[in-house]
Order: C-alpha cells, then sequence, then structure tokens
C-alpha cells in the first residue's frame, strides 16, 4: 500500500467495486496494458491520494486545439464540475486497485443543446508519478436529453496507452508534468511528497 502526500482520504465501507458513478461521470478499474521500454509494467496500486491532491492535479491538464477551426491559447481538459465528481470517485478506485488495475474515467461535460463534450482515458501510478492517458478530449457529442441514460454506460476496449497523438489536441504539460517520450496524450505527473510501498 502506498501513501503519496498528505492523506485526506477515507473510505467508509472500504468494498472493493469496480465501477463509480457520479451522474455523467464513471471511474472503473480496467486491466490495463502498459508497455514502457519493452517491458510490461505494474502499478503502484493499491495507493491513497487525496481527493484535494486529486482535483489540484485535474485541474492543472491542460491543452490546446489543433485543426483549421482551432481556438487559439491554452485550455483546460476538466471543467469545475467534472472534477468535484472526478476526484472522490478517482480516490475510491486508486485505494482499492490491485497491481495490475488500472483506473479508467469518461466524463461529458454540456456545451450547446442536444450536444456535449466527452473526456476519456485511463490512469495509473508508477515510480511516485501518475500517469494519465486520453484517447479523446473533449470530443464532439450528439446526444439528447432522451439518451442521456446511454452516457452512463459508455465503454470502449480502447486502450489509450497505444495511441500517440490526436490530429484535433495534443496535452500541453504544467510544471511538475512531462509527456512520455513520443506521446502527445501522455502526461505523467510529479505527486507530492514521497511514495512509501508498505508489503
Amino acid at each position: 500500500l502506498c501513501a503519496v502526500g498528505t492523506l485526506f482520504f477515507s473510505c467508509p465501507s472500504c468494498i472493493h467495486a469496480d465501477t463509480y458513478k457520479d451522474g455523467l461521470v464513471t471511474v472503473q478499474h480496467e486491466k490495463i496494458d502498459v508497455i514502457r521500454e519493452g517491458q510490461h509494467i505494474q502499478f503502484n496500486h493499491p495507493c491513497k491520494l487525496s481527493e484535494q491532491t486529486i482535483a489540484g492535479i485535474l485541474s492543472s491538464i491542460t491543452y490546446k486545439e489543433k485543426g483549421f477551426f482551432r481556438r487559439v491559447g491554452t485550455l483546460r481538459v476538466f471543467h469545475d464540475d467534472e472534477i468535484k465528481a472526478l476526484a472522490p470517485l478517482i480516490a475510491r478506485a486508486l485505494s482499492v486497485a490491485t497491481p495490475t488495475q488500472g483506473i479508467s474515467f469518461s466524463s461529458y461535460y454540456y456545451r450547446l443543446i442536444l450536444s456535449d463534450r466527452l473526456n476519456y482515458g485511463v490512469l495509473f501510478i508508477t515510480d511516485n508519478s501518475l500517469n494519465i492517458v486520453f484517447s479523446h478530449v473533449h470530443k464532439f457529442q450528439t446526444m439528447n436529453d432522451f439518451m442521456s441514460d446511454k452516457k452512463g454506460y459508455f465503454t470502449t476496449r480502447e486502450n489509450p496507452t497505444h495511441k500517440r497523438h490526436s490530429s484535433f489536441w495534443e496535452l500541453i504539460p504544467s510544471p511538475r508534468q512531462r509527456l512520455e517520450p513520443g506521446h502527445a496524450n501522455w502526461l505523467v505527473i510529479d505527486l507530492p511528497g514521497e511514495t512509501e510501498t508498505k508489503q
């Protein structure tokens, strides 16, 4: 069990669950095959991170758009409402994940009538760093209110770590963040404090 930084996380039930949901946000355990430098890696899970630490990380993740109709400048990936829902669910999922389980997440943010935007990716902890890898950033959706129940069941078998870039966006590292070599969709984020692993 690893402990990173100051811990505020508490688990009232301490019961393992595979999927956690809050409205249009879904977080779940996934078997994720990750290869780094030709080697399959295991994760430093289970791990306790405070909701505050996770929320701070999510709020610092930014990207820029690519293409003819791109918006100029650096944009936040997650909106405040998404972060408020995601942070406690990710904390819960990390606290009971196994060394072979990563965490996948999907979240929607309403932008226009009859449309919204999807963020989808996976995250895991290795070597005192949080890795967060995206398949989709603000992907345009056309689901109306009558189809909203389908959003809670959004799943994909795509492994984001197998992707290297998107034609529509790229992540912009903030301080204490860096891109995984060869990937424009994969952030490696230094965690505060020291990581202690107990057998």
